[in-house]
């Protein structure tokens, strides 16, 4: 069941549309990441759906009811800013009640609901502690808290992981992600980060210029990216552009660089030219001499789970991940052979507005 319709929503600043006819439709309880590089739009339209800026077209529709006039103070949206916006002169109790006071719920039902929201988020025990005396991480469960507490139909974050150390980072999205699913709530996040938008999302909604690129399970968007903007952001990738595309003996054969590469059971666009995408794990190193391509280790970076390789081969420079399986990894200025199935590689093109 749709909970948000947004019809054709824009925003232009004179003559730059910074969002240009956004479609999307949110199902009630999912969790949906607006996802993109620096002036994407993603923000903007965040801030179009909370009510803070108004739209120069279209419509925000939810549960049937037009928001797009309402008032953001009338919406009843939840919202988690990047700087999580705690009052600092009010304990951790007050902050969390304070929604509640402004919409007048009984003292009685606003202590049971800021103590059943203070235990959502693990901070029992702190409600009498002032934000300047909690860590980041216990700083982002009071304003989720907060935000929350009103039971909101809709809870936006704004890059709320974002002023949180790799590793709380990395634990805060789990923790995020499984109070969203005990509560239900339905939830849109702004991230420019791939990693938390893929971990975290039902659905991820790659934006360029303003626009939506790709709209897709996170799987999906990894695996099948929709163009060769979408194959570079979304994660690491081998993007190599290809040309001359012709079948030798009923095997496909790309020229890239001065190479010749054989794409057994990859269907060819017919298009001149086009890239083909292929994941760093994807690469597989062998032996010199065997392979695909041959190539050198240029440099590498040890990265606990696994090795990262910058690869020096014919077609360009190459990623490569392996294994960490205890070994001490190939050496920089090692030859290696290089290779990949048919089912590593994607054929994406560039599209209009694609960077």
């Amino acid at each position: 069941m749709s909970l948000l319709h947004l019809h054709g929503l824009t925003k232009r600043f004179g003559e730059f549309a910074a969002v240009d006819a956004f479609e999307l439709e949110v199902s009630q309880g999912e969790f949906v990441s607006l996802l993109g590089p620096s002036g994407c739009g993603k923000t903007t339209t965040l801030q179009m759906i909370a009510g803070f800026l108004d739209p120069s077209a279209g419509r925000i529709v939810m549960d049937g009811r037009d928001l797009t006039t309402v008032k953001a103070n009338h919406r009843g949206i939840g919202i988690v800013f990047q700087s999580y916006a705690l009052f600092p002169h009010m304990t951790v109790t007050e902050n969390v009640a304070f929604g509640l006071e402004m919409r007048r719920v009984p003292r009685g039902e606003r202590t049971g609901r800021v103590h059943d929201a203070l235990e959502l988020v693990r901070l029992n025990g702190l409600g009498e502690r002032y934000p300047r005396e909690l860590s980041g991480g216990q700083r982002q469960r009071v304003a989720l808290a907060r935000a929350l507490v009103i039971r909101p139909p809709l809870l936006l974050l704004d890059e709320p992981l974002s002023n949180l150390d790799a590793k709380l980072r990395e634990e805060m999205q789990l923790e995020l992600r499984s109070i969203q699913q005990r509560v239900g709530t339905t939830t849109i996040m702004v991230t420019h980060d791939q990693g938390e938008a893929l971990s975290m999302s039902d659905r991820v909604v790659v934006m360029n210029r303003g626009r939506i690129v790709q709209v897709d399970e996170p799987f999906h968007a990894y695996e099948r990216p929709s163009s060769a903007f979408v194959s570079r952001f979304v994660g690491k990738t081998n993007l190599l552009a290809a040309r001359h595309p012709e079948r030798v003996n009923g095997v496909p054969r790309v020229c890239v660089g001065d190479s010749e590469i054989e794409l057994p059971g990859v269907e060819l666009p017919s298009s001149h030219d086009f890239h083909i995408s292929i994941r760093p794990e994807r690469v597989e190193l062998t032996d010199p001499g065997e392979g695909a391509l041959q190539a050198t280790v240029r440099t590498r970076l040890f990265l606990g789970d696994h090795w990262l390789y910058q690869l020096d081969s014919p077609v360009g420079e190459l990623l490569a991940t392996r294994p960490n399986r205890g070994g001490s990894g190939v050496r920089v200025g090692e030859q290696v052979g290089v290779r990949w199935s048919a089912e590593g590689v994607r054929v994406v093109t560039e599209e209009h507005g694609d960077d």
